[in-house]
C-alpha cells in the first residue's frame, strides 16, 4: 500500500540530509570542524559566543554550569553556577581534557554550528516519518522497518559527530561519518520509491549497469573521502602551497580515486546506449549524466588549480546527487508491486 504522506516525508527528509551534507562539505573545507570544542553545547552555550570576550574570564561575572572560558591557552569548564570573585580559583574549573585544542575563531564556531543546526532540524521530518510509520506497521510493515533504520542511523550520526568532536577530528571516524550519511540518503530513496504511485519497469540491462554505476559511485564517494582526509592531514602538517598537496601525498588513494572516475565515465556511456538500444525511459536520465560532467570538470578544476576551497562542497554534494540520480530510478523499477 502506497502511501504520499510517507513518500512527502521522505522528500523533507532528503532535502535536509543533503543540506546536512552541504554544511558539513562546507566545515571541512573551511577547516571549521572544532568550531564548537564540545557537545552538544558550544563552548557550553546554547547559542555560540560571537566574540572572545563571552570566553574571557573578568571578575564579578557569572557563569553557568558546564560553560568554558579560554585561559592560561586552555579551555577551562564551570564545575557549577558561581560568580567570580577577584581572583581566578581554578577550583571552580576543571580544565576540557576531551582534546587539547584551544582556538576560538567566531567564524569558525558559527559554521561548524549552523551544521549542528541543520543536523538537528533534519531529525524532525525523521522522526515524523518513523512515528507513523510504526502507526502504520500493520498495513506496511516494510515502510516501518525503514523509516526506524533510517531514524537509528541518524541518531547514530549524532552519537559518531561527538566522538570525532571529542577526538578532535578523528580520520577514519570522518568518513564512517560520511558514509553513515550516504546510508540515510539511500534508505530514504528506497522509502520514497517504495511510495511513489507510478514505477516504470526498466530493461535488465539498464538495471545492471545502474547497479554497476551505483556501486562505483559508492566506493569513489568513499575514495573521495579517504583522499580528503589525506589532503587535511597535509594541511594540518604545515603545506602552504595548495599546488603540491596531491602530487606530495605518497598514498596511492588519489590515483584510484581519479581511476573510479574513469570508470564512472565509462559505465555511464554504456548506461547510454543501453538506453538508446532499448528506449527505456529513466526518470532523472539527463540530471544524471549533466551531474557526472559537471562532476569531472569540477575535479579537474580540483586537481590543477590547487584544490579551491569553494569547489570542494561543490565536488562532495554533486556525487550524493549523482548517488540519488542512479539509485533512484533503480530502486523504482526493482521494487515489487
Amino acid at each position: 500500500m502506497r502511501s504520499p504522506i510517507i513518500k512527502r516525508l521522505a522528500t523533507i527528509s532528503l532535502v535536509f540530509i543533503f543540506l546536512v551534507i552541504l554544511a558539513g562539505s562546507i566545515v571541512r573545507a573551511t577547516g571549521s570542524g572544532m568550531g564548537c570544542p564540545d557537545w552538544p553545547q558550544c563552548f557550553g552555550y546554547t547559542i555560540p559566543p560571537t566574540d572572545v570576550e563571552t570566553l574571557t574570564w573578568r571578575d564579578n561575572r557569572g557563569f553557568k554550569e558546564g560553560q568554558m572560558i579560554l585561559q592560561y591557552n586552555h579551555f577551562w569548564v564551570a564545575n557549577s553556577d558561581f560568580t567570580t570573585s577577584t581572583t581566578f580559583n581554578q577550583l571552580n574549573w576543571s580544565k576540557y581534557d576531551r582534546h587539547d585544542y584551544s582556538i576560538f575563531n567566531p567564524v569558525h564556531t558559527w559554521i561548524e554550528f549552523i551544521n549542528r543546526l541543520i543536523g538537528a532540524l533534519s531529525g524532525i521530518p525523521i522522526l515524523i516519518l518513523a512515528v507513523l510509520a510504526i502507526i502504520s506497521v500493520r498495513k506496511n510493515p516494510l515502510n516501518a522497518i525503514l523509516s526506524v533504520a533510517v531514524l537509528f542511523l541518524l541518531l547514530f550520526e549524532a552519537w559518531l559527530g561527538k566522538t570525532v568532536v571529542d577526538g578532535n577530528l578523528v580520520p577514519n571516524q570522518i568518513t564512517i561519518h560520511m558514509m553513515g550519511s550516504v546510508g540515510i540518503v539511500l534508505l530514504l530513496l528506497v522509502l520514497r520509491a517504495r511510495n511513489e504511485t507510478e514505477a516504470p519497469r526498466l530493461p535488465k540491462v539498464v538495471v545492471v549497469t545502474l547497479l554497476i554505476l551505483l556501486s562505483l559511485t559508492i566506493t569513489q564517494i568513499f575514495l573521495g573521502t579517504q583522499t580528503r582526509e589525506l589532503v587535511d592531514a597535509a594541511l594540518d602538517n604545515g603545506m602552504t602551497q595548495r599546488m603540491d598537496i596531491i602530487p606530495g601525498i605518497k598514498s596511492s588513494l588519489p590515483e584510484i580515486h581519479r581511476s573510479f572516475a574513469w570508470l564512472i565515465l565509462v559505465v555511464a556511456s554504456i548506461l547510454v546506449y543501453a538506453k538508446r538500444a532499448t528506449k527505456a525511459s529513466i526518470p532523472g536520465f539527463n540530471a544524471l549524466i549533466f551531474g557526472i560532467g559537471l562532476e569531472w570538470t569540477v575535479g579537474l578544476v580540483l586537481y590543477f588549480l590547487g584544490l579551491p576551497e569553494v569547489m570542494q562542497p561543490i565536488h562532495l554534494v554533486l556525487s550524493i546527487a549523482i548517488l540519488s540520480s542512479i539509485s533512484y530510478p533503480l530502486f523504482l523499477s526493482v521494487r515489487k508491486t
